[in-house]
Formats: structure tokens, sequence, C-alpha cells
């Protein structure tokens, strides 16, 4: 046989071959696309840990440079906890930008826009992110986003302005902008460190990214506002459910999927799975119930 017949004897593939490993393809894609989100998901959330790990550790040395906690804001439009651990978050550059005498809205343009990537979870949004909705009284430049707010107590009493009687760890400054101390330190915290949450993640709804208002509470990153910093947690105020759940401004949850992550006063984070029963988390949140608590997380 010659070389040219030879050469017309071979065959490729048929159209319905091709189709054939089209669809396995397709299959093999198919299953391994949930492996892929879930592993990428995974890695948010530790990273979404991390950033609270350092959370705890910054208000640690806060604590032992200070003694005592920050404040979880100066007073009404001043600014709060997220501000006073800057140093130790390796931000003393845009600390030194700062005055703690001047409301939020009379900071520099460029401090109110600054990002940071220790403040932001991975599976909500993007490093660099800006409100879209700032109302007044304080009407300002739209700033940098975040997603954590300290623990303010176990129930949503005076949850605007948040004075004293709040029974978080991170608490309302006394005194005013000119003149201010903590109300807490870590004796304050009579159930233990370990049994106190202190900082975690807000809730904000998709639709809601970015809007700072009375009904939302996803205000810049260093506002100190009420609803943006500061949160509650315990009788009707439990976790929410995602990030699809009902909009409510006084409420932790995230976008991880079942649980919200905490950072406790001892400075361990937990996963608290969003439907633990709201007793036990308002005993968790309380520093001085003085109530032992009946679950595990």
């Amino acid at each position: 046989m010659s070389a040219q017949a030879h050469g017309r004897s071979r065959s490729g593939f048929t159209l319905v071959e091709l189709l054939v490993v089209i669809a396995i393809i397709g299959v093999l894609v198919a299953l391994l696309l949930p492996a892929v989100q879930q592993a990428r998901e995974a890695a948010r959330r530790s990273q979404c840990i991390n950033h609270l790990k350092q959370f705890g550790l910054a208000v640690h040395n806060f604590h032992d440079t200070h003694n005592e906690l920050p404040p979880a804001r100066i007073q009404v439009q001043y600014l709060g906890w997220s501000a006073f651990i800057l140093p130790f978050m390796e931000q003393d550059n845009l600390y030194q930008n700062i005055d703690l005498k001047l409301a939020y809205k009379n900071q520099l343009t460029e401090v109110q826009r600054t990002p940071i990537a220790g403040y932001v979870c991975p599976s909500r949004r993007q490093v660099g992110s800006m409100t879209t909705s700032v109302v007044t009284p304080n009407t300002v430049h739209n700033g940098a986003t975040w997603d954590y707010a300290s623990i303010d107590g176990h129930d949503g009493t005076e949850s605007v302005y948040r004075y004293g009687s709040t029974s978080g760890m991170l608490v309302i400054a006394e005194g005013d902008h000119q003149s201010y101390r903590s109300r807490t330190n870590m004796a304050s915290v009579i159930d233990g460190l370990s049994n106190t949450l202190m900082i975690g993640e807000r809730h904000v709804r998709v639709q809601d990214l970015g809007i700072e208002d009375d009904s939302v509470g996803d205000g810049p990153l260093l506002s100190g506002w009420a609803y943006s910093s500061m949160r509650v947690a315990g009788p009707g105020w439990g976790l929410a459910k995602g990030p699809n759940a009902p909009r409510n401004q006084l409420l932790f949850g995230s976008w991880h999927p079942g649980v919200t992550n905490f950072v406790l006063g001892d400075g361990s984070v937990r996963p608290i799975s969003v439907t633990i029963d709201t007793d036990n988390l308002g005993r968790l949140a309380n520093r001085k119930d003085g109530q032992v608590i009946s679950v595990s997380f």
C-alpha cells in the first residue's frame, strides 16, 4: 500500500465522540466547581478569623499601654475603637494624621478614605470599597468601608447614643471629646475574658452595602457611629442568618455560611452558629451578669 493510500485511511474524532468528550469535561467541571468555591470560602474565612485575632491582640496591647480598654467611641459623631487601636494594627502613620478631639466629619479627607485590609472581611467586599451614602447630620465625604463592630452588650437599650449603662467590654467613653477616659478595663470583665465576646462581624445585607443610615449602619471605617461600629447580641437580638437576612442595624452577622466570627476577651476567635439560642448569646455579650453559659461554642 502506498504512503498516499495509507494517509487517506487515517481517521480522527467523529462529531459524536467530540460531543461525548465535551460532555465529560462539563460534568467534571460541574463536580469540581463547588469544591473550588468551598476552598476559596475556607481561605476567606481563615483570613477573616486572622483579622479578628489581630483585633484581639491590638486591644490587649492597648490595655497594656494605657491600663484600660479602648472606648467603643468618644461621644456621638466622634471616633471610636477602630481608631484607638490603629497604632497596634501597624497603622501608626494613619493614626498620626488623626485628631481625636475632632468629629469624624472634620478629619482629613484622606484619613476618611484610607482603606485598611485588616478591617475588611474578604467574603463580603474588596479592600478599597467606599461608602455610597452617608446621611445627615453626619454629612461627610464617603469613606472606606469595613465589616466589624464591638459588642456593646446584650440588649438594644439606648442603641443610638450608647451611654455607660451598656454591658459590653468596649463602651462609650466617660467625659467628652476634650477630656475623656475609658469606663472599662480587663478587671471590669467579671465573667471572665474567655466567656465574653468583644468584637465580631456585623450584619449588612447584600443590597445595603455602603449605606449608612438609621436602618443599615454600614458607615465609614473610622466614623465611630453607633450602628457602624457597635452592635448588640442577646434575647431579641440574635445573629443574622446570612447576607440576605432581614435588615437590622443592631445585629451581628456574616457572609460565612452558618456562622459569625467573634474574638473574645482573651483574644481567642470563635465561629458561633447563627442558630445559637439568644439567652446564651446574651450571656456571652454581657461582661458582668454572672450567668453560667450552658452551651458549647
